[in-house]
């Protein structure tokens, strides 16, 4: 039977698509880096399991925390039909059924379609594409707690492992940000390549930042805080929660002030403290590709906390991080980052922020976690059968990028000068 083969198909399909169950014995919590094909977690034969006793079953999987383990890389098994191969060609960024298994249980139907803009590639290449698991009537309702899971081809990633490092100190900074790990995956039997795998940035991610994640959030998209954007949902695209955009337009509205006033009016909408800990993120991990570094930006999504009643930011998109080391304070050009750096006070307390991240960085060794990940997916990202860049350029852009993390307390002291404190 080949690797990675959909359990009981026929059956799977008759009786609603619950997910299926191999033989036990033949599943583990999680399949290494180093297992053959063929070993644990691939699938079997088995039986129909309705979704509710899935937590009840020893060795398998229930809590999405399997995913995101540093030491382990999980396989994904995708089965796509070809009339769904078709749909991906015709129609990449419209959902198309596909199954998964994953350590031998089957999901399916399923929601896959490609994502991505300048980094976008069609299906029989290398693209980065998102699942959304309840998308279908009969499918699951959840996969390991989660709605929805993204899958980063890094396209313009060559290091093959911006994500996976920049959003860990993100996280290590307390600002709201996906779990990365790396994850290889297979369509129909065939090595497809090796990919980030990161949270889907919805209501299941929220509620594990916020008590209360009924607010609104939206993805700002090339758009930024005025008049012009706010209220467009091209700029600021809606996703969960109410859209009403009345914290968007508060916070446009104060910052038409200058200066120490803007600064003082924005504060009753925005959490400054937040957002200058999530620029200070950005600042020492170099994502520089995402707002509030340019004007009209991106990357990020905007969320209006119910319980604080400010609006926060997160990232969303970190794939061009650790490319430049160049001064980034005057390229905080997006309106918020502007109009701090017109108040002294604001500007020494982002200033700080970064300073208190660069510490974070340092304490969590993050140059020796880089240099962990970059052993750890050798030989996968060698085997990638769609890989964009030689290996050649692969290891000359990790050194590089290794070399930026050891040495950004001395760039960030040259840029923006000492702590203010």
């Amino acid at each position: 039977e080949p690797h990675g083969a959909p359990v009981n198909i026929l059956l799977l399909t008759a009786l609603a698509c619950s997910p299926v169950i191999p033989e036990l014995a033949e599943t583990g919590t999680a399949s290494d880096d180093t297992a053959e094909p063929g070993g644990p977690g691939s699938a079997g034969s088995g039986a129909l399991v309705p979704d509710d006793e899935i937590e009840n079953l020893e060795g398998v999987a229930t809590d999405s925390d399997i995913l995101f383990q540093d030491d382990v890389i999980q396989e994904f098994y995708l089965e796509i039909s070809d009339a769904g191969l078709s749909d991906l060609r015709s129609d990449p960024y419209e959902y198309t059924e596909a199954t998964l298994v994953f350590q031998g249980v089957e999901y399916g139907p399923i929601g896959i379609r490609t994502k991505g803009e300048n980094s976008w590639r069609p299906f029989r290449e290398k693209s980065s594409f998102k699942l959304d698991f309840n998308r279908y009537e009969g499918g699951p309702d959840r996969f390991l707690g989660m709605k929805g899971l993204t899958f980063q081809g890094m396209n313009e990633d060559y290091t093959m492992m911006h994500e996976r490092v920049a959003y860990r100190l993100y996280r290590e900074a307390g600002v709201a940000a996906a779990r990365a790990n790396h994850a290889i995956v297979y369509v129909n039997d065939e090595l497809y390549g090796l990919f980030t795998v990161i949270d889907t940035v919805d209501d299941v991610f929220l509620k594990r930042w916020y008590d209360d994640a009924s607010g609104s959030m939206w993805e700002q998209h090339d758009g930024d805080l005025t008049d012009q954007y706010v209220q467009d949902n091209v700029y600021f695209q809606h996703e969960e929660g109410e859209d009403d955009r009345w914290p968007l337009q508060a916070l446009a509205d104060a910052l038409e002030n200058s200066g120490d006033e803007a600064y003082s009016t924005a504060g009753g909408i925005l959490d400054w403290d937040q957002f200058h800990l999530y620029w200070a993120a950005g600042s020492v991990v170099m994502n520089f590709d995402a707002y509030p570094f340019r004007f009209a930006g991106d990357d990020c999504h905007v969320y209006y906390d119910v319980e604080s009643e400010r609006i926060h930011y997160f990232p969303h998109g970190v794939d061009e991080t650790f490319y430049y080391d160049e001064n980034f304070e005057t390229r905080g050009n997006g309106h918020i980052a502007a109009k701090c750096r017109e108040s002294q006070a604001c500007r020494d307390a982002w200033a700080n922020r970064v300073y208190d991240v660069l510490q974070i960085s340092e304490d969590i060794d993050l140059a020796g976690y880089a240099d962990y990940v970059r052993d750890q997916i050798e030989e996968h990202a060698r085997d990638d059968p769609e890989r964009n860049y030689s290996m050649n350029d692969v290891r000359q852009q990790q050194d590089r990028m290794l070399s930026r993390i050891e040495n950004r307390r001395a760039s960030v002291r040259g840029h923006i000068g000492e702590r203010p404190e």
